[in-house]
């Protein structure tokens, strides 16, 4: 998740570096002194054998590589058990102008805030949600909803946005110009900008049009799912 945007690409690297922190001494609150606070503490523990977050942070660019254990794995006690559900959630911390790209998760939800140097993500299993911010922006989901927030957009910038199985919600705010096509298999359309929704011969449906004279370009694109276009 990125969260209150603030000035400085060190800060991002040690929240997420204390975030990591904070959940390994957690541990030894589980932990107690009778047998049972034993077990559970070793039981967390080789769950978290094989867990591997790895972070490179330059100047200009972060990178966060989470990487989990297979499935199955050999206990302590020599036996092979499943591993229990496991995620890592992160809070990052950027400069408002920075651009937010290269997002790949597959089971998990995405939430960007105010970042205006565009973003680019896609997610498997997870809702997309980015508000508050500016420039293009590409977002995709295979098995969730998407929600964008367009405060300005440049006449040379683009919005993309697609998914299989999942709702997209995009808010244009008045001033920004724009034309704009949506497309759908199996889902329903609407907009709040007057334009004409056409259905197919057979299946699907779809509309183009135009707001504020036209001039950035934003495709929207479903194949199971709505698309609302609202004005705000």
């Amino acid at each position: 998740r990125v969260l209150d945007p603030l000035e400085g690409v060190a800060e991002l690297r040690d929240r997420a570096v204390g975030l990591a922190l904070e959940r390994v001494e957690l541990l030894d609150v589980v932990a107690g002194d009778d047998d049972r606070g034993q077990r559970v503490f070793g039981q967390m523990a080789e769950l978290l054998d094989g867990l591997e977050v790895r972070i490179d942070a330059g100047p200009s660019a972060v990178r966060i590589d989470t990487r989990y254990p297979s499935s199955r794995n050999e206990g302590r006690d020599g036996e092979t058990r499943e591993r229990r559900h496991m995620k890592v959630e992160y809070t990052l911390t950027v400069p408002r102008s920075a651009a937010v790209n290269d997002v790949d998760l597959v089971n998990g939800n995405l939430l960007i805030v105010g970042v205006e140097g565009g973003v680019e993500a896609e997610t498997v299993n997870g809702n997309i949600v980015a508000r508050e911010g500016a420039g293009e922006a590409s977002l995709s989901t295979v098995n969730g909803e998407i929600e964008l927030y367009v405060d300005r957009l440049g006449s040379s910038e683009r919005v993309e946005l697609e998914t299989v199985n999942g709702t997209i919600d995009l808010y244009l705010s008045s001033s920004v110009s724009a034309d704009i096509r949506a497309e759908s298999v199996y889902g329903k359309l609407a907009n709040d900008l007057g334009i004409d929704v056409r259905k197919g011969k057979y299946v699907g449906s779809s509309f183009r049009g135009s707001v504020g004279g036209g001039g950035s370009q934003v495709d929207l694109e479903t194949v199971n799912g709505r698309i609302t276009v609202h004005s705000w």
